[in-house]
């Protein structure tokens, strides 16, 4: 298993992870100091997921981008996987808070904001690299989470601030189903683009 070992340091797993774990536990602990209520909001859900998915982009690249596309390893299977894997970490981490007073739910909302904004995030890593994978799901977020936006009976509210519905929201669900899947396929037969050689060398 040694070089699991290797390549979860090489894409930085470690670190991503410890800022996943960290994020979780700020947000649930401070929670009950700052509002009355046990359960987090969606608002706040949709901001822990953000963060936890930020931190996961920087894992969907190594250091050497050619070894990542050569032939000689299933590097589909490893990045799809990669994706699942992380995705049911988050999903956990949020549901074990269900055990105390202060919780992260419905499990719809939790499920759906992982899935769709780790799916945005891994079509970003597509199009703009790890690096830049942070642009889509901050701003969806952002925009997501302003005080105008919220659970609303029109379709496009529903499409624009799905991260804020409620559970059951068909518009919102569709959304999120169809931004994990299209970052799955994408991530999974593509992954990130290759770099210029000058980016990737060793710097002294």
């Amino acid at each position: 298993m040694r070089w699991l070992g290797l390549h979860l340091r090489a894409r930085r797993v470690p670190m991503a992870a410890a800022v996943v774990v960290g994020v979780i536990a700020l947000i649930w602990i401070s929670w009950p100091v700052f509002s009355d209520g046990q359960t987090i909001n969606t608002r706040m859900i949709s901001v822990t997921v953000m963060l936890a998915v930020v931190a996961i982009g920087t894992t969907l690249s190594g250091a050497d981008d050619a070894l990542d596309h050569t032939a000689a390893v299933s590097w589909p299977t490893r990045r799809a996987a990669h994706l699942l894997l992380s995705a049911a970490a988050v999903i956990g981490l949020l549901l074990v808070t269900t055990l105390t007073d202060a919780r992260f739910e419905p499990l719809g909302v939790v499920a759906r904001n992982t899935a769709g904004l780790l799916g945005l995030t891994a079509l970003g890593a597509v199009l703009l690299g790890a690096a830049l994978s942070w642009i889509a799901p901050l701003v969806w977020t952002i925009v997501a989470i302003m005080p105008w936006m919220g659970p609303s009976g029109q379709l496009r509210m529903q499409l624009g601030a799905w991260l804020i519905q409620p559970a059951g929201t068909s518009a919102a669900t569709v959304c999120a189903t169809l931004l994990a899947v299209a970052g799955l396929v994408a991530y999974t037969v593509r992954g990130c683009p290759l770099r210029p050689a000058a980016e990737t060398l060793p710097h002294d």
